[in-house]
């Protein structure tokens, strides 16, 4: 298994802990059951060669976080709805930065996760309000 799916399953297994997080997707989809719903990007990598046999990478992937806009929630109420779960999500990952119990591949050691950016609006259609969180990951790969 690569190091960038091993990442984005402990993303995934970790968002499924999170109280108020109703549904997780690791794949891109609309298709949603429960809200809040947490879909899992993988956005891509980047490496730089600390010494002459150690690299570090950094992972960086986006959670989007929906709200459905409808007769149940406002525009106002969905985005407060996002600014508290984002919030919440940001330090859930904040206080477990080594990802506890994972298991990269051979060679990879973790050091560390953290919330980058963050940002809340809408779909083009107004259908729901979305919360973009980035992560970060820094692995150290011997060489």
């Amino acid at each position: 298994m690569t190091t960038a799916t091993v990442l984005k399953e402990k993303i995934v297994e970790k968002l499924q802990t999170i109280g108020g997080v109703a549904q997780v997707l690791d794949y891109p989809s609309q298709d949603f059951q429960k809200f809040p719903a947490v879909q899992v990007s993988f956005e891509g990598n980047t490496s730089e060669y600390e010494t002459t046999t150690e690299n570090d990478e950094l992972f960086t992937y986006n959670l989007y976080v929906f709200e459905l806009i409808d007769g149940k929630f406002s525009k106002v109420k969905s985005r407060l709805i996002l600014e508290e779960l984002s919030d919440t999500i940001r330090d859930a990952f904040d206080s477990d930065e080594f990802l506890a119990g994972i298991s990269l591949p051979s060679g990879k050691t973790m050091l560390g996760i953290r919330p980058t950016t963050s940002d809340i609006g809408e779909d083009d259609e107004g259908k729901y309000a979305i919360s973009i969180i980035e992560l970060a990951i820094r692995v150290s790969k011997r060489v």
